[in-house]
């Protein structure tokens, strides 16, 4: 059981760090002076990819969290 759950705390992890290294700077840079970073909307153009990335970094997290905290009580 403790090896299950210790493999499934491992894909929980990397899943969080390549999610959280895929998103966007939340941060304006020198780039939207020029308005390079919108759309004809005014919208962001990486914004549906931005919130995706946001859901599976907070699923991820609160799984790490509770996975933990699983294993913690187990051993």
């Amino acid at each position: 059981m403790t090896t299950v759950l210790s493999v499934l705390l491992m894909i929980a992890s990397v899943v969080l760090v390549i999610a959280v290294t895929l998103q966007e700077p939340k941060t304006d840079g020198l780039g939207t002076l020029a308005g390079q970073e919108t759309n004809v909307f005014g919208r962001s153009a990486h914004r549906s990819k931005n919130e995706m990335l946001d859901k599976v970094v907070i699923f991820a997290g609160v799984v790490l969290f509770l996975l933990s905290i699983i294993l913690l009580a187990i051993s």
